[in-house]
Formats: structure tokens, sequence, C-alpha cells
């Protein structure tokens, strides 16, 4: 999961990646000077549920391999196969349920062909068809194991650079990837968003110290979702900054899916040289008997963490997080802690605390991390676990 403190410039950043190949003036340089990039990971995953008194773990290799065309004419196209395979003697045994799926599959391995694009620019236009990453709030790449989601696609986007503005449309159809879920070698899962895709449409605003974006999608006979944040940032002075944001998301049922509620939320972050804190709340509205829609990926609220995200307790409710870091040259320390509450007295709450640290090398061409992440559940008995996380990144 994914905490997300400044939407707006996560989407602006997606469309200035839409138009970011070199120019040529021949269909044979447009395949020669072609760039070709990836990512080796190598991850380790570790579980300890006090449900059933197990440890499953998991080791796997991985990764993503690209290759994009440069543009002609405005024209270019992109290809991205993703993989991961577990190593199988140094992962849990899978005959005696030691075996975690969580980087890879039921079956210990997948492969797909993740991104398969083209896409056409002209001046402040862009739409990109087919297989590609999305960063929005409802749909999103919510990169927590091997590989990122990926979706089927048409998103179309135009600039007004002079105004800050961004107004982006999209037809979704599918999504694959760790929240979509892995099946088996053989048959990977790409699932449908809504019984014929999600229809979406933004604005995003971001100039100086102001960001602000509003989204409406429409889930085919699932729901109709509408959200919006914003933030602005104060120079105390400089290199010190306090950022105040807020978001809000409202959802209504189609067809009976039983999806009905809303998420409000507020976060204040500081900077101050290395040192960087930040509290956030959230308050949970949803509809007796109903359940609220977080998303195709991580979801979007501030006190989203590595596993709980706001709407977990699936009822009334609310939560708050505080997250303190710190940075040293190429080691970044944090520490949060959530809590996540019910309306209704003694329906208990949930508790997630998260430490990690991570080691960036040559300018971040390579990386390493490790989270420890615990959930004390006073909701369900004996639902408690400790998870150990630990990734290393090559990119090339």
């Amino acid at each position: 999961m994914k905490i997300c403190t400044k939407l707006s410039l996560i989407s602006v950043a997606l469309l200035s990646q839409l138009n970011a190949s070199e120019s040529v003036n021949s269909i044979q340089e447009m395949f020669s000077n072609g760039e070709v990039n990836g990512q080796i990971r190598l991850g380790y995953y570790n579980v300890d549920l006090d449900a059933n008194s197990d440890t499953q773990s998991v080791t796997a290799i991985g990764g993503q391999l690209k290759y994009e065309t440069a543009s002609l004419n405005g024209i270019n196209a992109g290809v991205a196969m993703f993989t991961a395979h577990s190593i199988n003697s140094l992962s849990g045994d899978k005959d005696s349920d030691k075996f975690s799926d969580f980087l890879t599959s039921s079956e210990g391995s997948y492969t797909e062909l993740a991104e398969a694009y083209l896409n056409y620019s002209i001046d402040n236009f862009n739409i990109r068809i087919g297989r590609q990453l999305l960063d929005t709030p409802l749909a999103d790449g919510d990169d927590i194991a091997m590989t990122p989601n990926s979706f089927e696609a048409i998103v179309a986007s135009y600039d007004i650079k002079d105004l800050g503005l961004s107004v982006i449309g999209a037809n979704i159809q599918r999504m694959q990837g760790a929240d979509a879920g892995y099946e088996n070698v053989l048959k990977h899962s790409w699932m449908d968003t809504g019984d014929s895709g999600t229809n979406m449409l933004a604005v995003v605003y971001a100039k100086d110290t102001v960001e602000a974006s509003a989204w409406y999608y429409d889930v085919d006979k699932s729901a109709k979702a509408f959200y919006m944040d914003a933030s602005k940032e104060f120079e105390i002075y400089p290199y010190h900054h306090i950022t105040f944001g807020v978001q809000y998301l409202s959802e209504s049922e189609e067809d009976s899916s039983g999806i009905e509620g809303s998420i409000a939320g507020m976060m204040l972050d500081a900077n101050y040289y290395n040192f960087n804190a930040m509290i956030a709340y959230n308050d949970i509205n949803i509809d007796d008997s109903k359940t609220i829609f977080e998303g195709f990926g991580g979801g979007c609220s501030y006190t989203n963490m590595e596993t709980t995200t706001a709407g977990a307790i699936d009822t009334d409710s609310s939560s708050y997080l505080i997250s303190l870091g710190y940075s040293l040259d190429a080691i970044d320390f944090s520490l949060s802690y959530g809590n996540f509450e019910a309306d209704i007295e003694n329906n208990g709450h949930l508790q997630e605390v998260d430490a990690g640290i991570s080691y960036a090398l040559n300018d971040g061409q390579a990386d390493i991390s490790l989270t420890y992440v615990h959930i004390d559940d006073k909701i369900v008995a004996n639902n408690d676990s400790d998870e150990i996380k630990v990734f290393a990144n090559y990119n090339f």
C-alpha cells in the first residue's frame, strides 16, 4: 500500500512521462534509437501469523524489461515484460503450507506482457492505447511486491502549462498485478475493472506551492466515485517546509453492488533539515450492510500503511497516522504508527507499526530496503501478524 500525500504531482509526473521519448525523422531511426531499460529485483518476505501459528516465507528474483521506440511524428510504442520466480531453496515448503505466494504466485512464478502500448503526442495533447502503468487515486501501480500493477486502458490528456492544469480522460478495461492476484503459471489474472470497464475523468492543478485534483470514476455496474484532494506548501525558511492537505472520496453503488460510503481526511507534513514528520487523519462512513471501494491498487487515503488501509474495518470508523523519517546521506529511516478504530463501542480496533530502512547506491541506480510490519488486531481474535520485507533493486 502507499501513503498518498501529493497525488497531484504524482499524476503530473505520470503525464510527463507519456511524452518523454526522443524525436526522430525515419522509421529506421524510430527503432534504432529506441531505449531498453528495466529493473532486477531480489525480494524476501516472511510473515508470522498468530491465527494458525504458522510462519510463511518466500525468496524471489525477477523484475522488469522494457523497450520503447523513439518518437516519429509524435508516434511511439513500448512493450515490457514483468516476471518473478521463487527461489525454492530459500523459501518455505509448499507441501507443509510454509510457502507464501505474496511475491510470486501459488505456483511460484509468473511472467506477464505487462505493457504493450501505442502513444501519440501533438503539442499539449497525448493519447496512449494498450497495456500501461497508471498512477491515479483509484487505479495505481501499488509496487509492493516484485512488480507493479499495470492496466489495459485508453488514456488521453491535455496539458495547459501556463495555468498549471491538466485534463485527463480514460477508459480502463483490465488490470494485472499483485492486487489482481496470480492464479497459476499458465493463466494469470487479468481482472476486469467493472463489468465493461471503468471510465475516468480528472482535472489536475499544480503550480507554485498549491496542488489540487478532482477525479470521477464510473466503475461499470459497481460504483460511481468522486475523489478530490488539495494541498498547500508553506515555506518556513529555505529548505524547511510544512504542507497541509485535505482529501475526500464519495461513492454510490450501481446495480446493488453494495458499495456506498465516503472517506474524508487531512494531513500535516513537516520537513526540518533531514527530519520529516507527518500526522494524518481519516474518517470513514459506510452505509449499513455496505462496503467501501478503495481502488484498483493501493488506494489513496492518508492513513494507509504497508498492510492496513483506512477502510480495513469495513464499517463506520476513524484512523490516524503518525510518521517520522530521517535521512542521512543515502540512508533513509522511517517509523510509522497507525490506529484504526470502529465507531461502534466495543467493536474493537487494530493497530499497525511500520519500521523501515533503505540505502541507495550510485544516485539511485541500486537500492536495498528492509521493512518490518507488526499488526495488533483487537477485532478478530488471534489475527495478529508480523511481517518482514526485504528488497534489493538494480535499475538499468
